[in-house]
């Protein structure tokens, strides 16, 4: 069934006033059943098919998908503070508060300030050693599965490196039996916020039902991790000074300094929303790097003659990192086909035009990047994996705008540098020691929740020879 505005099936027509798409589906309802069958192959499709903008009714909502990379720029760049995040986040401020990730204003600019510090080059020069660390300990418990000829899900595997790094870096903290059960908490919160999202009838938080209670334990649960922490770090604060007189003080000792006044709920906040954004990302970012080497023999026999030729004997430093070159493309390029953060909404606060279309104030405007990353306007063969359109000296540079897996513009993820550092020393320490063979007859799907999550990815160790 196509979605073109002209079908029988009761999709739309054009606005009157733009001549823009506006695709209607069923009364009351709108779209919102076919986007639930298929949220991925939905929006590809609109993009596909109705080009830079297009009108969507979803149940009792009316949103303005852009698609279109100078009109994407002018949200996120050009007039950035009219765009502020949409009512769809606030399913998100159960588990995140008024923490960065759904801040505004001045909030956001301090929060967003104190944070950067912990992401200079100086730090993450500093931080190198502790990813080290943490990926040559997951490669350690790696290796009886490997002898046994046993599977992994990988994953858990990655969510439980990134969420080992992200600790170790930014809180000083190293994870022993938690992470299972943090990860599990943080999973079911987003699986409930991600159906809050698309649905168009609420269920209301306080009903007791067993959806309901489950969320509030895991939400029980990931307070019951980030309070103690802040508790244990209270109880250690002789030693704050000493690290900052080292230059080794950690984000948790910036948020700390930085509280004043603030409850230690808004600190909680603010711990919590960089544990969602710094490693439910890039934990999904890793492992469909590996579902797609797996694919692709050849990419992974570059990969890994690129990882051999670093120095042996001892992990690489941090300058040396910038050697894999073929690496990062190959992540740039699971990026842009998986990008963890799939889509998000921005609401105009005033009146606007964006490319000669109008936007009355109270618009709400969506940038999709899976379904932007796959518009054939924009990128060759964008079904395809193809790790040179990323290639620094061969590649199209054309693509600001067009790729955004971080976001773009003055709200670009500041922790940007620090996923593609501990991404690259992931992937770089395991293909030097594991060929990892994806189980045959699995059905790999992305599970669009509020990440893009594979879902059934197993693969095989094989230890390779010393």
């Amino acid at each position: 069934m196509s979605l073109a505005v002209d079908s029988c099936e009761g999709f739309g027509s054009l606005d009157r006033q733009t001549s823009v798409p506006a695709l209607k589906g069923l009364p009351l309802l709108g779209l919102a059943p076919a986007l639930r069958r298929d949220p991925l192959r939905f929006f590809t499709r609109v993009a596909a098919e109705h080009g830079g903008a297009v009108w969507l009714h979803l149940g009792p909502d009316r949103v303005l998908m852009l698609n279109d990379p100078a009109m994407i720029r002018h949200v996120l760049q050009d007039n950035r503070p009219n765009y502020v995040k949409s009512r769809f986040y606030d399913m998100m401020r159960p588990v995140l508060g008024e923490g960065i990730f759904l801040a505004e204003g001045d909030d956001w600019l301090g929060q967003r300030k104190t944070a950067l510090r912990s992401f200079q080059g100086c730090q993450l020069r500093r931080m190198t050693a502790a990813m080290q660390d943490a990926v040559d300990d997951m490669v350690r418990r790696w290796q009886v599965p490997a002898a046994r000829g046993r599977a992994l899900d990988v994953v858990p595997e990655m969510m439980r490196l990134t969420l080992d790094i992200l600790m170790r870096t930014l809180f000083s903290v190293r994870l022993d039996g938690e992470h299972e059960e943090v990860f599990h908490a943080m999973t079911l919160v987003l699986r409930d916020a991600e159906r809050r999202i698309w649905s168009p009838l609420q269920m209301p938080r306080w009903l007791p039902t067993r959806r309901n209670r489950a969320v509030a334990e895991a939400l029980a649960t990931l307070d019951r991790f980030v309070y103690g922490m802040i508790a244990e770090r209270r109880a250690a604060s002789a030693d704050a000074k000493d690290r900052e007189d080292r230059g080794e003080a950690d984000l948790l000792d910036m948020l700390l300094a930085a509280q004043g006044e603030s409850t230690d709920r808004r600190l909680r906040d603010q711990i919590l929303s960089m544990i969602l954004a710094g490693h439910e990302t890039t934990a999904n970012a890793l492992a469909w790097c590996w579902y797609l080497l797996s694919l692709h023999p050849e990419s992974l026999r570059r990969v890994q003659a690129e990882a051999e030729s670093l120095p042996a004997g001892r992990p690489p430093a941090f300058a040396e990192l910038s050697a894999l070159t073929y690496t990062r493309c190959v992540f740039d390029e699971a990026l842009r086909l998986y990008p963890p953060l799939w889509t998000f909404s921005r609401t105009a606060l005033a009146g606007d035009e964006i490319a000669g279309l109008p936007v009355a104030a109270g618009t709400n405007v969506m940038l999709n990047m899976f379904a932007v990353h796959r518009r054939p306007e924009l990128w060759d063969n964008p079904e395809g994996f193809d790790p040179a359109r990323f290639d620094p000296e061969t590649g199209d540079p054309r693509r600001r705008f067009a790729y955004f897996p971080f976001s773009d513009g003055p709200r670009s993820c500041l922790g940007e540098r620090f996923a593609v550092l501990e991404s690259l020393i992931a992937i770089a320490t395991v293909a030097r020691r594991f060929d990892l063979h994806l189980l045959p007859g699995q059905a790999v799907k992305p599970e669009p929740m509020i990440t893009l999550r594979p879902q059934g990815l197993k693969m095989r160790l094989v230890a390779k020879a010393a």
